[in-house]
Formats: C-alpha cells, structure tokens, sequence
C-alpha cells in the first residue's frame, strides 16, 4: 500500500481526491429521517441510531451485545484521510480506498434495510423519500472512490469491491433478523389474549391518550375486529393488514412467511379478527397521525 507509484493520471487522482472529500463530507450530514428526526451517517458508529429508533419508535437493537461491531464504521473517514494522503504522495491507495468505499456502502445497506423495517411497522411509506440526499451522494462517492484507485486495477476487482460492503450487510441484517423471528416465545395463536376489541375502538383510545393506551396495551397479545382499509402482500411473502381511522391513524399487523397461507386469500373490505402483539404506537407530529403495530400476528378468526 505503500509503495510509490512511477505514473498516475493527474485526472484521475483529483476525481479520487474529490470523491473521497464528497464522501467524507456526506459521512457527517443526514442520511434519512424517521418521522421529522433526522439521523447522519456517523449515528451507526456513535450508537444514536439506536437510541433514536427506541426511543422515538420503540425498535432497539436486537443484539445489544454486538454494539461494538459498529465502531468499524469509523474507519470510513479515516481510510478515506489516509487514501487522500496516499494520492496526494503518489503512492497506492487500493486498500484503503476499497475498504473505505466497502464500508461506506454496507452502511447505506443497513439504513437502507432498517428504515424499511421500520417502515413495516407503520413510520412513513417510501424508503426512498426517507432517505435523504446525503445518502445517495455517499453511494455515488463511494462507488467513485472505490473506481478511482490508485494505481488503476481491473475492473473485476474493483465490481468485487462495490457489491461486496452491500452483500456482507445484506446478509449479516437478514441473520439477525431471522434470529429475531426465531427468538423462543409461544406462538401468538396459543396463547390467550388479554383483550379483544374492535379496531376503531382501539384507535379511539390512542388517539385520545396514547400514554394511558401504550401502557395499557403494549406487549400484551389483542385481538382486533375490523373491516381491512389496506392489505400489502409483498414478493417475500411477508403481509402487512391496516384498519384506518377517519383522522389519517391506523393499526398495521405484521404477518411473517409463515402466516402467507393464512392470509393469501384475505382482501380489502374483508371482516377479519386478527391477534398479535402490541408493538405500541408512534404519533407522527408532520401528519398528527397515529400509527399501531403489532408483531406475531396471526389470523384469530375470517368473518367473511
């Protein structure tokens, strides 16, 4: 990494140079925001991204214990301080800057999949409008630094280097989230429910007073009567059920793969009972709406 390069393409060293300053600089900007809070790129590292998503949405994370994994983020400046150093001494940046450029993109994958997490219970509709300029310049800057290297290599390693940092996070997050579901509890439809009620009812008393209805109702297993405003089957089998209130609130029952054949044949304007585990509610102070979501649902009974 050290060694001095005979020739470099002065054009090529300042779009490197300039790449690296660009993604140094988004690395401390907004990269999305939940609900009006915006969180930077360097939350992750820092350990806010999480006391951000329990404390205003009541998502922690699940493994508290691997927190410390994520100081590695923090060697995206620093190798990107180094392969600017390196560039402007002409010597090689290859490691450095594929590292670099590999970390910064496996950190847009995380908060790329956590913002669709928490999408799925309820805050917000599209990741794409959640996810905030900076962010994508990161991923452009990234890509461009890991392109530029110096000395030039080929292209094969530098695509290696691109889809690497994405694919390792993609994959770590999927783990983790299947441990999450796998977690040892009795399944939702053996065990009784404390309370049954009909979904404006419920929302009725959110919307009302959602510090007396979260500590009524948070993690305590619902059955909730209704006609389904909304039904998002999606491509992994996963199903997202919504009852809406007049005002804009509305509950959202998360079904895992393992609940699609239950739920395949359900549609909008159906009367249904479902039965889960209140997740609480989030208020969203833009909107001045209120949003209930519930986990380990299952189909407690079909009326149609």
């Amino acid at each position: 990494m050290n060694s001095n390069i005979q020739y470099i393409n002065p054009t090529k060293k300042w779009l490197h140079v300039i790449f690296g300053i660009c993604l140094l600089i988004a690395f401390f900007l907004p990269w999305v925001e939940w609900n009006g809070i915006s969180v930077k790129g360097y939350d992750l590292p820092t350990g806010n991204f999480f006391s951000i998503s329990a404390s205003q949405f009541s998502l922690e994370n699940p493994f508290p214990q691997l927190s410390f994994t994520f100081y590695i983020f923090w060697l995206v400046p620093a190798l990107i301080l180094l392969s600017i150093f390196l560039a402007f001494n002409n010597k090689k940046t290859i490691l450095s800057s594929f590292i670099g450029g590999a970390l910064a993109l496996a950190l847009f994958t995380v908060f790329f999949l956590f913002t669709k997490t928490l999408i799925d219970l309820g805050v917000g509709r599209n990741v794409y409008q959640m996810l905030q300029l900076p962010s994508y310049i990161a991923v452009a800057a990234a890509i461009g630094f890991i392109l530029t290297v110096l000395p030039d290599t080929g292209w094969s390693k530098k695509i290696i280097w691109v889809v690497l940092g994405p694919i390792l996070a993609f994959s770590a997050y999927k783990f983790g989230e299947k441990k999450v579901m796998a977690q040892t509890h009795t399944a939702t439809d053996n065990v009784p429910a404390d309370f049954s009620i009909s979904a404006n009812d419920l929302l009725n008393e959110f919307v009302n007073n959602d510090s007396i209805a979260n500590a009524k109702y948070g993690e305590k297993i619902v059955v909730v009567n209704g006609n389904i405003s909304q039904i998002e089957k999606k491509t992994d089998s996963t199903t997202n059920i919504r009852f809406d209130h007049t005002d804009g609130s509305y509950i959202v029952f998360s079904f895992d793969k393992d609940q699609y054949e239950q739920v395949k044949n359900i549609n909008t304007g159906d009367v249904v009972s479902l039965k889960g585990s209140c997740s609480g509610s989030i208020y969203s102070a833009i909107l001045e709406t209120t949003s209930i979501s519930f986990k380990r649902s299952t189909l407690y009974k079909n009326k149609k």
